[in-house]
């Protein structure tokens, strides 16, 4: 509730409608202003709380409420939401940790695409053919045993981790079982996810119904539906309708 007289709400900074006696009308309820709900999941599944999202299009990052306070892995102007019906579209404002959403297709990766599944920070690098220069010298290096790619765990900005080779048409990973083991990583499933090369050369990341998800950071702005998880810093969300 608002004192008489605000033009904008003193929480949220919603323009308020002022009725002719200087007051916001009955009708103009809290639902009435709230495009979307954003439930914040904590790692054994169960609602941490509620964040009201009271406008059609919203910066938001450490700053912006309780639910985000608290996260230091959060940049201060994060991510941009935007309602339009039934869709939403996210954009990561150039944070310093990224925007994260749920994998709920296969997702085609390109080179230097970045993925977590369960602790597990990693990056994709395509291995292509080596190129000649252009005066004609081809560039040295070991010979490729049919190496398509590797993943990277990214131990923190700039800075990698064990590296992992791809081959063959497929690479699965998880906790208990596949090509590349997380054996430490409670929050990884027994299965989590695979990576897959088509005969086109194109690879694809495939969730194999792990329990957390796998999720892909977004490089554009995405469209996605209400229900979509989406992990920023160190906290996961869910964006439902109001």
């Amino acid at each position: 509730m608002n004192p008489a007289g605000f033009t904008f709400c003193g929480n949220c900074g919603t323009r308020l409608e002022v009725s002719a006696g200087g007051q916001a009308p009955a009708s103009a309820t809290l639902a009435d202003q709230i495009h979307m709900r954003m439930s914040l999941i904590r790692p054994d599944g169960s609602e941490g709380g509620t964040h009201d999202v009271r406008s059609a299009d919203n910066l938001m990052g450490r700053g912006s409420g309780m639910l985000f306070d608290s996260d230091t892995y959060l940049s201060p102007e994060h991510v941009r939401i935007a309602i339009d019906g039934d869709h939403i579209t996210v954009e990561d404002r150039g944070s310093l940790n990224g925007v994260f959403v749920r994998l709920t297709s296969d997702e085609r990766l390109y080179d230097a695409d970045v993925f977590r599944i369960g602790q597990e920070l990693l990056r994709f690098d395509a291995i292509n053919e080596p190129m000649t220069a252009e005066d004609g010298t081809e560039i040295l290096g070991s010979p490729n045993p049919g190496y398509w790619g590797r993943l990277s765990l990214i131990v923190r900005r700039g800075i990698d981790g064990s590296a992992f080779p791809l081959m063959g048409d497929e690479m699965v990973l998880g906790r208990e079982r596949g090509d590349i083991l997380f054996s430490d990583d409670g929050y990884v499933s027994g299965t989590h996810a695979k990576l897959t090369l088509t005969e086109e050369g194109h690879v694809y990341l495939c969730d194999l119904g792990s329990s957390n998800g796998t999720f892909i950071r977004i490089k554009e702005p995405r469209i996605v539906p209400f229900g979509t998880f989406v992990l920023m810093g160190q906290q996961l969300f869910r964006l439902e309708t109001p």
